[in-house]
Protein backbone atom coordinates (compact mmCIF):
# COMPACT_ATOMS: atom_id res chain seq x y z
CA UNK A 1 0.00 0.00 0.00
CA UNK A 2 1.07 3.36 -1.08
CA UNK A 3 2.71 5.93 2.18
CA UNK A 4 3.74 8.68 -0.21
CA UNK A 5 2.48 12.07 1.51
CA UNK A 6 -0.97 12.86 0.48
CA UNK A 7 -1.45 15.64 -2.32
CA UNK A 8 -2.59 19.12 -1.61
CA UNK A 9 -6.33 19.70 -2.24
CA UNK A 10 -6.26 20.30 -5.72
CA UNK A 11 -7.17 23.90 -7.22
CA UNK A 12 -10.38 24.00 -8.40
CA UNK A 13 -9.68 26.75 -11.91
CA UNK A 14 -12.32 27.51 -13.42
CA UNK A 15 -10.69 26.01 -16.85
CA UNK A 16 -9.29 22.87 -15.79
CA UNK A 17 -12.44 22.05 -13.08
CA UNK A 18 -16.20 22.92 -13.82
CA UNK A 19 -18.29 21.36 -11.09
CA UNK A 20 -22.20 21.35 -11.77
CA UNK A 21 -23.82 24.40 -9.58
CA UNK A 22 -25.53 22.88 -7.23
CA UNK A 23 -29.45 22.28 -7.07
CA UNK A 24 -31.74 22.74 -4.61
CA UNK A 25 -32.26 20.15 -1.87
CA UNK A 26 -35.48 18.30 -2.00
CA UNK A 27 -37.55 17.59 0.93
CA UNK A 28 -38.54 14.54 0.17
CA UNK A 29 -42.47 13.11 1.38
CA UNK A 30 -42.95 12.09 4.79
CA UNK A 31 -41.81 8.53 4.27
CA UNK A 32 -38.28 10.08 3.38
CA UNK A 33 -38.35 12.22 6.26
CA UNK A 34 -39.12 9.00 8.43
CA UNK A 35 -36.65 7.07 7.04
CA UNK A 36 -33.87 10.11 7.65
CA UNK A 37 -35.16 10.47 11.14
CA UNK A 38 -34.71 6.30 11.94
CA UNK A 39 -31.45 6.90 10.55
CA UNK A 40 -30.37 9.37 12.31
CA UNK A 41 -31.26 7.89 15.53
CA UNK A 42 -29.32 4.85 14.68
CA UNK A 43 -26.53 6.76 14.09
CA UNK A 44 -26.36 7.90 17.42
CA UNK A 45 -26.68 4.63 19.11
CA UNK A 46 -23.51 3.91 17.02
CA UNK A 47 -21.24 6.96 17.05
CA UNK A 48 -19.76 8.89 19.92
CA UNK A 49 -20.30 12.32 17.78
CA UNK A 50 -22.34 11.14 15.02
CA UNK A 51 -22.27 14.32 12.35
CA UNK A 52 -24.71 17.27 12.55
CA UNK A 53 -25.03 18.05 8.65
CA UNK A 54 -25.45 14.83 6.72
CA UNK A 55 -24.93 16.40 3.14
CA UNK A 56 -21.97 16.47 0.64
CA UNK A 57 -20.91 18.56 -2.03
CA UNK A 58 -22.10 18.20 -5.33
CA UNK A 59 -18.62 17.74 -7.58
CA UNK A 60 -20.42 16.83 -10.93
CA UNK A 61 -18.52 18.58 -13.96
CA UNK A 62 -15.78 18.75 -16.29
CA UNK A 63 -12.37 18.36 -14.96
CA UNK A 64 -8.95 18.20 -16.53
CA UNK A 65 -5.90 20.27 -18.24
CA UNK A 66 -7.30 23.79 -19.86
CA UNK A 67 -6.01 22.94 -23.25
CA UNK A 68 -6.16 18.80 -23.45
CA UNK A 69 -3.75 17.09 -26.13
CA UNK A 70 -7.15 14.21 -26.57
CA UNK A 71 -10.20 15.91 -26.09
CA UNK A 72 -12.13 13.25 -25.96
CA UNK A 73 -14.11 12.97 -22.46
CA UNK A 74 -13.62 9.81 -20.15
CA UNK A 75 -16.55 9.41 -17.74
CA UNK A 76 -15.73 8.53 -14.28
CA UNK A 77 -18.58 7.31 -11.82
CA UNK A 78 -18.65 7.39 -8.08
CA UNK A 79 -20.66 4.44 -7.04
CA UNK A 80 -21.53 3.48 -3.74
CA UNK A 81 -22.06 4.93 -0.26
CA UNK A 82 -20.85 8.42 2.09
CA UNK A 83 -17.24 7.47 1.03
CA UNK A 84 -17.92 7.50 -2.55
CA UNK A 85 -19.96 10.48 -2.30
CA UNK A 86 -17.30 12.07 -0.19
CA UNK A 87 -19.46 12.78 3.00
CA UNK A 88 -16.73 15.16 5.32
CA UNK A 89 -15.32 17.12 2.38
CA UNK A 90 -16.56 21.09 2.89
CA UNK A 91 -16.29 21.88 -1.07
CA UNK A 92 -16.18 20.21 -4.07
CA UNK A 93 -12.89 19.96 -5.31
CA UNK A 94 -12.25 18.34 -1.72
CA UNK A 95 -14.03 15.09 -2.53
CA UNK A 96 -12.94 11.96 -3.70
CA UNK A 97 -14.31 12.79 -6.69
CA UNK A 98 -12.96 16.00 -7.71
CA UNK A 99 -9.36 14.53 -6.37
CA UNK A 100 -9.47 11.77 -8.96
CA UNK A 101 -10.69 13.02 -12.21
CA UNK A 102 -8.60 16.21 -11.77
CA UNK A 103 -5.68 13.69 -11.45
CA UNK A 104 -6.83 11.26 -13.93
CA UNK A 105 -7.39 14.16 -15.94
CA UNK A 106 -3.88 15.84 -15.95
CA UNK A 107 -2.02 11.93 -16.16
CA UNK A 108 -4.33 10.89 -19.51
CA UNK A 109 -3.55 14.81 -20.91
CA UNK A 110 -7.57 14.43 -21.55
CA UNK A 111 -10.97 16.11 -20.01
CA UNK A 112 -13.00 13.85 -17.78
CA UNK A 113 -16.25 13.99 -16.87
CA UNK A 114 -17.59 13.31 -13.11
CA UNK A 115 -20.98 12.03 -12.05
CA UNK A 116 -21.35 10.75 -8.47
CA UNK A 117 -24.50 8.92 -7.84
CA UNK A 118 -23.23 7.50 -4.87
CA UNK A 119 -25.45 8.73 -1.78
CA UNK A 120 -25.09 8.75 1.78
CA UNK A 121 -26.04 5.69 4.20
CA UNK A 122 -26.18 3.44 0.92
CA UNK A 123 -26.27 -0.18 1.21
CA UNK A 124 -25.51 -3.17 -1.53
CA UNK A 125 -29.03 -3.36 -2.13
CA UNK A 126 -29.13 0.60 -2.37
CA UNK A 127 -26.11 0.78 -5.15
CA UNK A 128 -28.59 -1.32 -7.52
CA UNK A 129 -30.74 1.84 -8.02
CA UNK A 130 -27.46 3.58 -9.04
CA UNK A 131 -26.19 1.04 -11.45
CA UNK A 132 -29.77 1.60 -13.21
CA UNK A 133 -29.28 5.34 -13.43
CA UNK A 134 -25.96 4.66 -14.92
CA UNK A 135 -27.40 3.17 -18.46
CA UNK A 136 -27.79 6.42 -19.37
CA UNK A 137 -24.10 7.47 -19.27
CA UNK A 138 -21.43 6.56 -21.54
CA UNK A 139 -19.51 3.82 -19.92
CA UNK A 140 -16.03 4.80 -18.49
CA UNK A 141 -14.29 4.08 -15.46
CA UNK A 142 -16.55 3.32 -12.64
CA UNK A 143 -15.51 3.24 -8.60
CA UNK A 144 -17.53 1.66 -6.16
CA UNK A 145 -16.79 1.64 -2.38
CA UNK A 146 -20.18 0.57 -0.38
CA UNK A 147 -20.25 -2.43 2.40
CA UNK A 148 -19.58 0.04 5.22
CA UNK A 149 -23.52 0.04 6.53
CA UNK A 150 -24.59 -3.13 5.19
CA UNK A 151 -22.58 -4.81 8.37
CA UNK A 152 -23.67 -2.29 10.61
CA UNK A 153 -27.09 -3.33 9.91
CA UNK A 154 -28.50 -7.27 11.03
CA UNK A 155 -28.08 -8.36 7.81
CA UNK A 156 -25.90 -11.66 6.46
CA UNK A 157 -22.68 -10.74 5.43
CA UNK A 158 -22.81 -13.12 2.83
CA UNK A 159 -25.90 -12.45 1.55
CA UNK A 160 -24.66 -8.19 1.01
CA UNK A 161 -21.35 -10.16 -0.67
CA UNK A 162 -23.87 -12.36 -3.24
CA UNK A 163 -25.88 -8.67 -4.52
CA UNK A 164 -21.82 -6.90 -5.08
CA UNK A 165 -21.02 -9.73 -7.06
CA UNK A 166 -24.33 -9.34 -9.36
CA UNK A 167 -23.66 -5.39 -9.23
CA UNK A 168 -20.03 -5.71 -10.45
CA UNK A 169 -20.84 -8.11 -12.99
CA UNK A 170 -23.66 -5.81 -14.58
CA UNK A 171 -20.94 -3.12 -14.17
CA UNK A 172 -18.86 -5.04 -16.09
CA UNK A 173 -20.96 -6.70 -18.85
CA UNK A 174 -22.41 -2.83 -19.40
CA UNK A 175 -18.63 -1.46 -20.77
CA UNK A 176 -17.23 -0.04 -17.22
CA UNK A 177 -14.05 -0.54 -16.45
CA UNK A 178 -14.36 -1.42 -12.27
CA UNK A 179 -12.18 0.08 -10.00
CA UNK A 180 -13.19 -1.44 -6.10
CA UNK A 181 -12.35 -0.40 -2.74
CA UNK A 182 -13.11 -3.14 -0.35
CA UNK A 183 -15.51 -2.54 2.47
CA UNK A 184 -13.21 -0.44 4.85
CA UNK A 185 -12.75 -2.41 8.01
CA UNK A 186 -14.71 -0.11 10.33
CA UNK A 187 -12.15 -0.97 13.49
CA UNK A 188 -10.11 1.85 12.20
CA UNK A 189 -12.73 4.58 13.05
CA UNK A 190 -12.36 5.39 16.34
CA UNK A 191 -15.81 7.27 16.47
CA UNK A 192 -17.71 3.88 16.51
CA UNK A 193 -19.11 3.32 19.85
CA UNK A 194 -16.93 -0.24 21.15
CA UNK A 195 -19.50 -2.80 20.45
CA UNK A 196 -20.07 -1.31 17.10
CA UNK A 197 -16.58 -1.22 16.67
CA UNK A 198 -15.82 -4.82 17.54
CA UNK A 199 -18.41 -6.61 15.77
CA UNK A 200 -18.34 -3.98 12.98
CA UNK A 201 -14.57 -4.91 12.34
CA UNK A 202 -14.79 -8.38 12.78
CA UNK A 203 -17.99 -8.27 9.87
CA UNK A 204 -16.58 -5.41 7.51
CA UNK A 205 -13.46 -7.62 7.17
CA UNK A 206 -15.35 -10.66 5.89
CA UNK A 207 -17.22 -9.01 3.74
CA UNK A 208 -13.82 -7.27 2.68
CA UNK A 209 -12.37 -10.37 1.27
CA UNK A 210 -15.85 -11.50 -0.28
CA UNK A 211 -15.96 -7.96 -2.24
CA UNK A 212 -12.19 -8.79 -2.98
CA UNK A 213 -12.97 -12.04 -4.51
CA UNK A 214 -16.07 -10.98 -6.66
CA UNK A 215 -14.21 -8.05 -8.55
CA UNK A 216 -11.28 -10.30 -9.16
CA UNK A 217 -13.89 -12.65 -11.12
CA UNK A 218 -14.98 -9.75 -13.34
CA UNK A 219 -11.37 -8.21 -13.97
CA UNK A 220 -11.97 -4.99 -11.97
CA UNK A 221 -9.01 -3.31 -10.79
CA UNK A 222 -8.56 -3.49 -7.04
CA UNK A 223 -7.95 0.24 -4.77
CA UNK A 224 -6.85 -0.22 -1.10
CA UNK A 225 -8.71 1.22 1.60
CA UNK A 226 -7.97 3.08 4.60
CA UNK A 227 -5.69 1.20 7.08
CA UNK A 228 -5.06 1.39 10.36
CA UNK A 229 -3.47 4.59 9.67
CA UNK A 230 -6.05 6.28 9.56
CA UNK A 231 -6.94 5.33 13.48
CA UNK A 232 -3.14 6.30 14.04
CA UNK A 233 -3.61 10.01 12.75
CA UNK A 234 -7.20 10.28 13.17
CA UNK A 235 -7.04 14.20 14.22
CA UNK A 236 -5.70 14.24 10.66
CA UNK A 237 -7.11 12.27 8.39
CA UNK A 238 -10.50 11.98 9.74
CA UNK A 239 -13.36 14.22 10.17
CA UNK A 240 -15.15 15.71 13.98
CA UNK A 241 -17.18 12.15 13.72
CA UNK A 242 -14.09 10.02 13.73
CA UNK A 243 -15.78 8.00 11.15
CA UNK A 244 -15.59 9.84 7.54
CA UNK A 245 -12.24 11.23 6.53
CA UNK A 246 -11.39 14.98 6.52
CA UNK A 247 -10.58 16.68 3.59
CA UNK A 248 -7.28 15.35 4.12
CA UNK A 249 -8.29 11.71 4.54
CA UNK A 250 -9.93 12.10 0.77
CA UNK A 251 -6.66 13.02 -0.07
CA UNK A 252 -4.70 10.28 1.49
CA UNK A 253 -7.62 8.23 -0.32
CA UNK A 254 -7.24 9.65 -3.82
CA UNK A 255 -3.25 9.51 -3.68
CA UNK A 256 -3.63 5.40 -2.66
CA UNK A 257 -6.41 5.20 -5.70
CA UNK A 258 -4.66 7.10 -8.50
CA UNK A 259 -2.64 4.38 -10.13
CA UNK A 260 -5.74 2.15 -9.96
CA UNK A 261 -7.56 4.26 -11.83
CA UNK A 262 -4.53 4.96 -14.82
CA UNK A 263 -4.38 1.28 -14.71
CA UNK A 264 -8.27 0.67 -15.30
CA UNK A 265 -7.97 3.99 -17.99
CA UNK A 266 -5.13 1.93 -19.81
CA UNK A 267 -7.31 -1.80 -20.07
CA UNK A 268 -9.42 -2.22 -23.67
CA UNK A 269 -12.72 -1.20 -23.62
CA UNK A 270 -15.72 1.07 -23.92
CA UNK A 271 -13.56 4.01 -22.26
CA UNK A 272 -13.78 6.55 -25.00
CA UNK A 273 -17.05 8.57 -26.10
CA UNK A 274 -19.68 6.20 -28.27
CA UNK A 275 -20.58 7.95 -31.94
CA UNK A 276 -22.97 8.06 -33.90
Amino acid sequence: MPTSPAPPAPAARPAEARPAEARPRRRGGPLRRARLAAARLYSRLLMHHPPTDWAAPRADGRYGPAAPADDRPLTLLMLGDSLAQSLGASRAEETLGARLALALGEHLDRPVDLRVLARVGATTTDVRRQVARSARLRPGIAVLIVGGNDVLLPLPVGRSARRFAHLVRALAEAGWQLVVVPCPDLGHAPGFRAPARWVGARRSRRLARLQSRAAERVGAVPAPSGGPEFRARAGELLGPDGVHPSPQGYAEHAARMVPGLVTAAGRPGRTDPVTA
